[in-house]
């Protein structure tokens, strides 16, 4: 990972920071771009539970969306897919996205 702020990293951890949104991850992961309701009948879980989810992957950058209109209907999908990431954090890295700060 490039180095981040601080405040993105911990936006990412956050997004990291649930049961659900991982496994949300992992169904996007190996499946590609799904709609909303596809997501959450996978999980087990309603749409809005879903959606929480999803909008708190959004935010982190995690995940992606896209509307995209029905052929022949008058209505619209929303396509969740996977952003590309890869994530390195140890000690060191946060020491130095702090700016070596001393802490005593």
């Amino acid at each position: 990972m490039e180095k981040k702020g601080l405040e993105e990293l911990a936006s990412i951890m956050d997004g990291l920071g649930h049961p659900l949104r991982l496994r949300i991850i992992a169904i996007l992961a190996m499946n590609g771009p799904l709609y909303l309701s596809d997501i959450a009948k996978r999980l087990g879980v309603s749409r809005a539970l879903a959606k929480v989810h999803l909008v708190k992957l959004q935010k982190a950058g995690l995940v992606k969306s896209r509307v995209q209109l029905v052929e022949g209907e008058a209505k619209a999908l929303r396509y969740y897919e996977l952003v590309d990431f890869n994530l390195t954090i140890n000690p060191r890295i946060i020491m130095d996205l702090v700016g070596g700060e001393d802490e005593q």
